[in-house]
């Protein structure tokens, strides 16, 4: 459905962090103090800062210019390209990152793998949020329940955290976050022309699971504006759950038919085969509440014309 220019999505489509070395780091890290600008409410600190966070911390700074955007990460390896976008690179283990300074506006997007404890590095995150503007952990649609092909909402039934440690994070992470009084964002699976489900089967003979299943996606791009729209929406965002997918599930074959029409693909890649024929159907998403709130729609309204419209 047709909605304003931005929006908001859910989901943990959250990238791996790089760790290359001898960038430096320290003498770029500055604090807002350091800064002359005089609109420090709406600096950003994105933690986690890989292939969503950036998208995020680049289209916080577009539209920010004068504000402090730093991307927290494990490694360095992104660190040049944060600079080139105006974005202040920092570690998450050097003498800024522990100094404890507080920002306005906190996303989390580092992925649970990237964690030992993560439940403890949300709550290092919202130590550092001073709630005068908005925090969004973005996590994933994977925690809702139905799997039989049913339609499900902002406000579905999750499972149940005690069937698996997945489950468990989930619920443990979402309900630290809301309590705090920040936002969850459930993202759809988020994929761009490379990265994905369907550039991961494709690289395989095989793929578990049913070609009938649906799955809900979202490109990278729309799931950044969609939380940059969480944070423009101020305090009506806060405490609340939104979910974050395109216009149409999409089958897993159909996935890969899309993708393998696709010049990158066709060329060096086969259909894979699907090892079952049954299986857990899916789900379907409806997230017209978060489209309405947040006046909002995808730029990619589905998977498929992402494929026939990218270079």
């Amino acid at each position: 459905r047709a909605c304003g220019r931005r929006g908001l999505a859910t989901g943990l489509g959250l990238a791996g962090l790089g760790l290359a070395q001898g960038y430096p780091i320290k003498s770029e890290a500055k604090s807002r103090r350091d800064l002359s600008v005089n609109a420090s409410g709406k600096d950003l600190l994105v933690i986690g800062c890989g292939t969503l966070g950036e998208r995020v911390a680049r289209q916080w700074k577009a539209s920010n210019p004068d504000n402090l955007v730093v991307g927290e990460t494990k490694g360095t390896t992104r660190h040049s390209s944060f600079q080139e976008h105006g974005i202040t690179p920092r570690l998450i283990d050097s003498e800024e990152g522990k100094a404890g300074e507080k920002f306005p506006y906190v996303v989390f997007s580092a992925p649970p793998s990237s964690s030992s404890d993560y439940v403890k590095d949300l709550e290092r995150a919202i130590s550092l949020w001073d709630k005068s503007g908005v925090l969004v952990f973005t996590s994933s649609g994977g925690a809702y329940a139905e799997e039989d092909g049913g339609i499900v909402t902002e406000n579905s039934p999750t499972k149940d955290p005690s069937k698996s440690p997945r489950a468990k994070v989930l619920h443990d992470s979402e309900q630290t976050v809301l309590k705090a009084d920040g936002t969850v964002v459930r993202l759809a699976g988020l994929y761009t022309l490379q990265r994905g489900a369907h550039s991961y089967w494709l690289s395989r003979a095989q793929v578990s699971g049913s070609p009938e299943g649906l799955i809900n996606l979202i490109h990278y791009d729309d799931a950044a504006g969609l939380v940059v729209a969480t944070m423009e929406a101020g305090d009506k965002a806060k405490g609340q759950v939104f979910l974050g997918s395109d216009d149409q599930p999409i089958t897993r074959q159909e996935i890969c038919e899309a993708a393998i029409r696709h010049p990158f693909y066709g060329s060096k890649f086969q259909m894979p085969t699907f090892t079952a024929q049954f299986g857990p159907k899916g789900k379907r998403y409806d997230n017209s509440a978060t489209r309405d709130a947040l006046q909002w729609q995808p730029k990619y309204p589905t998977f498929t014309k992402f494929m026939e419209s990218s270079d």
